[in-house]
């Protein structure tokens, strides 16, 4: 029997399954970008505001084409994990394009070498090669910024899986570009302030208030609790991680492979960040070459507690000894 191609889009009167990735809801503008009315106040990765309401990347009007591109040229997005559908899950994905078709082109932009990054669709280009096919259809994002693209692969992910289906990795490279957007909406709130006040200015030269005090934290607030509610987690857990990225990259690096091995607990990893500098540092170093010490909650919090009362570094025997200690008690 011949093979079926999956780049055929299957009729409108037939069902799609959720299987496939698509959104619901979701409409098509006049330029041919995609919309979701549904999430359009909640989305938390549009780094740019016009007046209150954000400007969503989706509906962004680029060019683009639409065109059958190898596999073979196509490389996955540099904030992917690597970690695609496999199994029973990987299966329906396949099945549904076998009898369906590829309901919605994968959206890619160009890169070096003739090839092209993934932003959208890592999944179905899994189940496309695990086929047999050697192309599929994809959309050629070709003036997307690398802000727009970060934007537009999170806000994809969101919509197929939870905050938690993903490594830590991929967890703190969101919450850093999260961080990135509470910042920037930040100083646009400070910026729309000054332009308020200078409004309220009166001929003399005099400035009138309202006698009601502006909260400075107000618009940072509301910025934080949308993209902790976006990415489906507590507010108090997103400070937990905006507290684990101040670290150094390396550090932060480190945490999160001690975190996906599950050598370390989250609530862990967030007492380790309330360390100096210094200590935290030299910690990491010591559970990577010892590996029958264990860093636990109440470990740490007799660490941390420790820290506090120094008015020096804990160097590393001490560390050891604290750590030590607690697990004779």
């Amino acid at each position: 029997m011949a093979k079926k191609d999956p780049n055929t889009k299957a009729s409108e009167n037939q069902e799609v399954p959720e299987i496939q990735e698509t959104q619901p809801n979701q409409e098509v503008s006049s330029e041919g970008a995609t919309s979701d009315e549904n999430n359009k106040d909640d989305s938390i990765f549009a780094p740019k505001t016009q007046g209150k309401k954000p400007v969503m990347l989706s509906i962004k009007a680029t060019r683009y084409d639409v065109k059958e591109i190898k596999l073979k040229d196509l490389i996955p997005f540099r904030s992917h994990s690597s970690q695609t559908y496999h199994g029973q899950r990987l299966e329906q994905l396949m099945s549904s394009i076998e009898r369906l078709g590829l309901m919605n082109p994968i959206i890619v932009r160009p890169v070096d070498g003739g090839k092209y990054e993934i932003i959208c669709g890592h999944n179905r280009v899994e189940a496309v090669k695990t086929l047999g096919h050697d192309m599929i259809r994809s959309e050629i994002r070709t003036e997307i910024t690398d802000d727009e693209a970060i934007g537009l692969f999170y806000d994809s992910n969101l919509n197929q899986q939870t905050f938690s289906d993903w490594s830590y990795s991929q967890k703190i490279d969101a919450i850093k570009y999260s961080e990135k957007l509470i910042k920037e909406n930040s100083q646009q709130g400070k910026r729309t302030d000054l332009e308020k006040q200078n409004e309220e200015k009166s001929e003399e030269g005099t400035s009138v208030y309202s006698g009601q005090k502006l909260d400075k934290n107000s618009k940072r607030n509301t910025t934080r609790d949308k993209m902790a509610r976006r990415l489906g987690i507590a507010t108090a857990t997103l400070s937990k991680y905006r507290s684990i990225i101040k670290l150094p990259d390396d550090m932060i690096d480190t945490l999160a492979r001690m975190l996906d091995s599950k050598r370390l607990t989250f609530e862990a990893a967030y007492r380790i960040s309330k360390l100096r500098q210094g200590e935290a540092k030299t910690l990491l170093k010591l559970l990577e070459k010892t590996l029958d010490i264990k860093a636990d909650v109440a470990k740490l919090k007799v660490l941390i507690d420790a820290s506090k009362s120094s008015e020096t570094v804990l160097t590393e025997k001490s560390i050891r000894s604290i750590l030590l200690s607690t697990d004779s008690q």
